[in-house]
């Protein structure tokens, strides 16, 4: 038992498995309508790293939670451009 308490302290120790959350602000074009923010947001869900995704109709926008050791916000650009809408990341946040 000690020997697992000392190999885990010291995974923690050398930062191990540590992911961030950010966040991004992504502007999205060509959405008319529910049934397009719901594309986009699906798409955005199921993408590996995403933790929640908002997307916004009225303002043209998805802002994303992700972890940023498993996605890039040109990795969620994609993802939505694969749904048939523009994508440009814009801001981002940690």
């Amino acid at each position: 038992m000690k020997l697992i308490a000392v190999i885990a302290g010291m995974a923690l120790a050398c930062g191990l498995a540590v992911a961030k959350d950010a966040t991004a602000e992504i502007k999205v074009k060509g959405m008319t309508c529910g049934s397009c923010v719901a594309t986009v947001k699906k798409a955005l869900t199921a993408t590996k790293g995403v933790k929640d995704a908002d997307v916004s109709l009225e303002k043209g926008t998805a802002t994303v939670v992700y972890e940023d050791s498993q996605v890039t916000e040109k990795q969620l650009a994609d993802a939505i451009k694969k749904t048939g809408f523009e994508a440009q990341p814009g801001k981002t946040g940690k």
